[in-house]
């Protein structure tokens, strides 16, 4: 498979992922500025439950592996000429 059509792919994949579990976010996120580098900080408390926990999670890391797959697909893929 080509590696462009691998990229994609991910990238639907993880939108998927990421859309699936933000659905049903039962929490809180925030980021905390200060002066310094090290001042800052980002938290994220909650949970998500049921079918978008499990759909986020399993495309989230499908995401994952197909990356690892469309990167050694474009590192061993013969060059155009």
């Amino acid at each position: 498979m080509r590696a462009s059509r691998l990229f994609l792919a991910t990238a639907v994949l993880l939108i998927i992922g990421l859309v699936s579990l933000w659905s049903k976010w039962d929490g809180s996120a925030g980021i905390n500025a200060g002066d310094s580098v090290s001042a800052w900080a980002v938290a994220f408390s909650g949970s998500v439950h049921g079918w978008p926990a499990m759909i986020g999670v399993i495309s989230i890391i499908a995401a994952i592996l197909v990356l690892v797959w469309a990167v050694i697909s474009a590192a061993v893929a013969s060059p155009k000429s």
